[in-house]
């Protein structure tokens, strides 16, 4: 035991003084944590390489990439910070941490794909950093910190993720954060209002699903029946911390905007946390465990395997550590598995979880010795996929519009909207990749029938069309021929008359 301030009464399991996962770990067995600091240099290192490498992929991709791009490309380029812009016209709907982060960037290094990708990738390498301390400050354990570690840094569908220009990394940082504050929090008090910032800042990022980090803290509070720690002012001036920082800029916002405001965050909202409807709410439980068996490997076995222990440990032995990992775990799978948009990416603030789930299974497995064999192998794997990805970049995302448009800019005017359409109604892809690449704004037609009435209208309109749709755009133009500038792989760009 441990004893002074939300400490007391914790068993070792939750505390910060060499403590162990105990009920299965043999304590002669414990490393310090000092004696593992080569190892994790060199796995804070290669995670490092690893991820900045993988930057160099050119282009980015369209949707979530491009947007937030074009967003930082616009608080640059109207010095406009406070209120978040697309296409030229104000977003009331999503908050603005993320666009800071890129437009930051911008401003250190200068506007391109790379620049646009380091937050997400800084970020990512951040959260793996934080995942070994955090596995330390549960157990004690130096080995089992460095395999949670390696077991983030692994994860393809997370390095993947971390060299996208979107909020999930940058999100599933400050998560992790406010959980590692939290833990901290548990043998000295005053670490309770430090988790304040990034819950605020994860507001901030993704408005109320931040609050899903808090919503794991008062459980886990609850569950080992620390009931004099909700109403510690420590944590009473951490949630107050939380709320503060994202009030100062949502009150700014409806001070600016009005009502249109809150209609504009509320419905977007609601696009990405309402229940899917009828049978298929019941139908989405399945939808990420079989994300998991596609992209959560080699450490699934481990995963589940770690899972199982914690859950006896958690029922049998009222485990502390292991509560919080449940609770972690059900807590972000279980409401994401119910909404309406389940994309994998949405539950990486659980990877952590996962990352230390897999841990304990690893570190049961190996014995001594065989630990800093495994080890050594999987630095050697990953200096093997370091070179792989010099060797062999990503795909290029975006060549069809760097190819359209510098054509689009030489034959438009600064002032002008270009319109585009591409393959089916409502598509933004190809927009987005638009609006980051090039120096006007666009307009995206409901149909290809209100692209051919807008041309038909138009005194001069310069437009990006897939060949496809070009082709059944031309029995529409009544009779108007189109003068073709150019073409890409996938596209053409044509103006009128």
């Amino acid at each position: 035991m441990v004893s002074g301030g939300l400490g007391a009464g914790i068993p070792k399991t939750m505390s910060n003084s060499g403590a162990t996962l105990g009920y299965h770990q043999d304590l002669t067995q414990t490393q310090s944590a000092e004696n593992q600091i080569p190892r994790f240099l060199v796995l804070a290192l290669l995670s490092a390489v690893l991820l900045f490498v993988s930057l160099r992929g050119r282009g980015l991709a369209g949707y979530d990439d491009s947007y937030f791009a074009h967003e930082a490309k616009e608080m640059v380029r109207t010095g406009d910070w406070w209120s978040v812009h697309f296409n030229g016209e104000p977003v009331l709907a999503h908050p603005p941490l993320f666009p800071w982060l890129v437009a930051s960037s911008f401003k250190l290094f200068g506007m391109s794909d790379v620049a646009a990708k380091l937050p997400s990738a800084l970020l990512g390498l951040g959260t793996i950093l934080l995942t070994y301390f955090l596995t330390l400050e549960l157990t004690g354990q130096a080995w089992l910190s460095l395999f949670a570690m390696l077991a983030l840094a692994s994860t393809q569908f997370f390095i993947k993720i971390a060299t996208h220009a979107m909020t999930d990394v940058p999100f599933t940082f400050l998560f992790t954060m406010a959980i590692f504050f939290y833990v901290k929090g548990l043998t000295k008090s005053e670490f309770l209002t430090f988790l304040g910032l990034p819950l605020g800042l994860a507001l901030l990022t993704r408005s109320v699903v931040g609050l899903l980090a808090l919503g794991i803290i008062l459980a886990h509070l609850v569950l080992t029946k620390r009931f004099r720690a909700l109403r510690s002012p420590w944590l009473i001036c951490g949630v107050a911390l939380a709320l503060a920082l994202p009030s100062v800029w949502y009150a700014s916002q409806y001070q600016l905007h009005g009502a249109a405001f809150l209609a504009s965050h509320a419905e977007f909202l609601n696009s990405k946390i309402q229940v899917a409807p009828g049978a298929g709410r019941w139908t989405t439980i399945f939808n990420y465990p079989l994300a998991l068996l596609k992209y959560y490997w080699p450490w699934l076995p481990f995963l589940v395997v770690g899972f199982v222990i914690e859950v006896r440990a958690a029922l049998r032995e009222k485990d502390q550590t292991a509560m919080l990992l449940i609770v972690w775990v059900l807590a972000v799978i279980i409401p994401f598995s119910f909404a309406a948009t389940r994309y994998p990416r949405y539950i990486l603030p659980v990877f952590p979880a996962f990352s230390i789930l897999s841990a304990i299974a690893l570190n049961r497995w190996l014995a001594g010795p065989r630990k800093r064999i495994f080890f050594s192998l999987a630095c050697a794997i990953g200096c093997l996929a370091i070179c792989l990805t010099l060797l062999f970049p990503p795909k290029a995302r975006a060549d069809d519009i760097t190819r359209i448009a510098p054509v689009v800019e030489a034959n438009s005017s600064p002032n002008q909207r270009i319109l585009i359409y591409t393959y089916e109604d409502g598509r933004t892809d190809y927009l987005y990749q638009y609006l980051w690449y090039g120096s006007r704004y666009a307009q995206l037609p409901s149909s290809l029938n209100d692209l051919a009435a807008t041309l038909l209208r138009s005194e001069t309109a310069t437009v990006i069309i897939d060949k496809e749709s070009y082709k059944r755009l031309l029995p529409l133009m009544a009779g108007k021929a189109p003068k073709m500038l150019g073409q890409s792989e996938n596209l053409i760009c044509f103006r009128m008359p």
